[in-house]
């Protein structure tokens, strides 16, 4: 198995595409991703089997039980799953550790031959050892791109 790990803000919810929700009216609840990310997305599940396992703060908000925000969730998964790239799993939230940790513990529960971080910033400090070589750090006002594809691509087939 091959696994993404995939933070939302700064990856697929870029600057552009937040100002362009915003431009045409849409709610959280109906907000559009970076085309140009997903595209990415879609070709790297597609080129390495690869599942996706969400990392991004936004699933602390899956607890909630707010009907808004679960309309914000579905909205997120829908157009992860249209984009061939659907959400299979999710890190476990530990309230006392960083995301290296979380990753570490989805990793220690399920594991794979090769995975990647998509994340936009370097919050790793409990479990460097998790990050180191997987990560593809994205510069937050661009989201996924060809360069970012083509690292990750090299990782998920080393």
């Amino acid at each position: 198995m091959k696994v993404i790990f995939l933070d939302i803000d700064g990856v697929i919810a870029t600057p552009t595409s937040v100002r362009l929700n915003y431009l045409l009216g849409r709610g959280p609840d109906r907000q559009r991703f970076d085309t140009v990310s997903l595209t990415y997305l879609r070709r790297l599940v597609a080129a390495t089997g690869a599942i996706v396992v969400l990392t991004s703060t936004w699933r602390e908000d899956m607890q909630t039980g707010d009907p808004y925000v679960n309309a914000i969730m579905d909205n997120l998964f829908a157009q992860l799953e249209d984009a061939g790239a659907p959400v299979s799993s999710l890190t476990p939230i530990i309230q006392t550790a960083d995301r290296s940790a979380e990753i570490g513990a989805w990793l220690d529960e399920h594991p794979c031959e090769a995975y990647v971080i998509f994340d936009d910033l370097a919050r790793f400090a409990d479990r460097p050892e998790v990050v180191e070589g997987h990560l593809v750090l994205i510069a937050d006002s661009e989201g996924i791109r060809h360069h970012h594809y083509q690292q990750a691509l090299q990782i998920l087939e080393h």
